[in-house]
């Protein structure tokens, strides 16, 4: 946050990039609200925490995600946590079923809906993820459902 705030002494920042997912906010949520003030356009990395909050995970994954890449990446997310996301996504597939819509998504609108977030650039590994997150441009979450979300992952 010095950095920033130091960078942008004579008012020229103009974006930031910074490691931010539903799983990885406290550490930026001070961050966000200076960037918003200073009308700082903010790009998270990392929004889908390298898989976990695509749904492809459940609980008895653990040992699997933990030695994944994603999971690795990802090394200060402890199997509490961890379980507490896997509640969360759980969540998520209510909203995501009533949508007709994945679970990613769902997260990816969450993402477009935060007035934090300026931009969202999620990873694919082919064509179809592309179009898959392309398709989260359509889903319009209710505010009760961002809340619903926000409410769901507030512990992060």
């Amino acid at each position: 946050m010095d950095q920033i705030k130091e960078a942008n002494k004579n008012g020229k920042v103009d974006i930031v990039e910074d490691q931010f997912s539903l799983v990885h906010q406290s550490p930026v949520k001070e961050e966000l609200k200076y960037l918003q003030e200073n009308n700082i356009s903010f790009v998270p990395f990392f929004p889908l925490a390298s898989g976990l909050l695509t749904g492809k995970y459940a609980l008895a994954d653990w040992d699997k995600f933990k030695n994944s890449d994603g999971g690795q990446l990802l090394g200060n997310l402890d199997k509490k946590q961890y379980d507490k996301a896997i509640t969360g996504i759980d969540g998520i597939r209510k909203i995501a079923e009533d949508h007709q819509a994945t679970v990613t998504q769902i997260v990816l609108a969450w993402y477009m809906a935060n007035p934090a977030i300026n931009v969202v650039i999620p990873g694919a590994r082919n064509a179809a993820q592309v179009r898959s997150n392309a398709a989260a441009l359509k889903v319009e979450l209710s505010p009760s459902e961002f809340e619903q979300i926000d409410h769901l992952f507030s512990s992060f």
